[in-house]
């Protein structure tokens, strides 16, 4: 069992992002879809890999309600349970929408701010961080 300061320094190790490695990424988007590579930024050019930023988890828990996080988590852990995952009605699959649907969102904003900046600096930070989403 990992302890509250092996979490931290996993968490400050990643930049406070979560990474979701590539296999379990493709397990999920077998049952979920693709939006599951929409819940983070997808590492699809490297490792497949989806880093998935703490504030955007706690964003969608705060949607989905922390009283599902438990339901949630044995869903995603247990196979057993992918009848009720399938039915779309499932706690983990309302994660990871809200997750997806969180990420649409930061990107979509992201290009508002890049068409409406006039200060040359933040244009070219968004058109890097947007490059980066993108491509990378």
């Amino acid at each position: 069992m990992s302890t509250l300061i092996d979490s931290l320094e996993q968490i400050d190790r990643q930049g406070g992002c979560v990474v979701m490695p590539a296999g379990e990424v493709e397990r999920l988007a077998k049952i979920f879809g693709p939006a599951v590579r929409g819940m983070g930024h997808w590492n699809k050019t490297t490792d497949g890999a989806v880093e998935i930023p703490i504030a955007n988890i706690t964003e969608a828990l705060k949607q989905i309600g922390n009283g599902e996080l438990a339901d949630a988590i044995r869903q995603l852990r247990s196979p057993e349970q992918f009848a009720s995952v399938l039915e779309g009605s499932s706690s983990a699959g309302r994660l990871v929408e809200s997750l997806a649907r969180i990420r649409d969102r930061q990107f979509r904003e992201g290009v508002e701010r890049l068409q409406e900046s006039s200060d040359p600096v933040e244009v070219e930070k968004l058109k890097d961080w947007l490059d980066w989403e993108l491509f990378q």
